[in-house]
């Protein structure tokens, strides 16, 4: 068994993700030629966990129609676990819900990011309206 200790790189990267959410990462997007430069708020960075053999982390989602999800937003760090809310992705579109679920940092054996999304839900950090 691999301890918490062992697995530094995991709780680095969790540390990391919380830092640039809690910053609100900025990005900078060009559309066209003609078109200015526009900015594009983003707060969370949407991940997937996976557990031993290689099987990602799922937390049900109740009072959906999707069941269970497998993509999270890393929320909070407490010693050595992590609050995760709970995101669902369907028809090309992010729902950050309300519930949230705190899974041990030792579980986790690797990290898979997303490209990053506004969560309107976090209230921290203000989405702005992009037309």
């Amino acid at each position: 068994s691999i301890s918490f200790k062992d697995k530094n790189c995991i709780f680095e990267t969790i540390k990391k993700i919380d830092q640039i959410q809690k910053e609100a990462l900025i990005q900078e997007e060009c559309d066209n030629c003609e078109g200015g430069l526009m900015f594009k708020l983003f707060n969370t960075k949407p991940v997937i966990l996976y557990l031993e053999k290689g099987k990602p982390f799922k937390a049900e989602i109740p009072g959906t129609a999707e069941e269970y999800t497998k993509y999270f937003r890393i929320q909070e760090i407490k010693g050595d676990c992590v609050v995760l809310r709970l995101l669902v992705h369907s028809c090309d579109k992010w729902i950050c819900t309300n519930f949230t679920v705190t899974l041990k940092i030792g579980c986790i054996c690797a990290i898979q990011c997303l490209p990053p999304i506004c969560c309107k839900e976090c209230r921290n950090v203000i989405c702005p309206r992009i037309e």
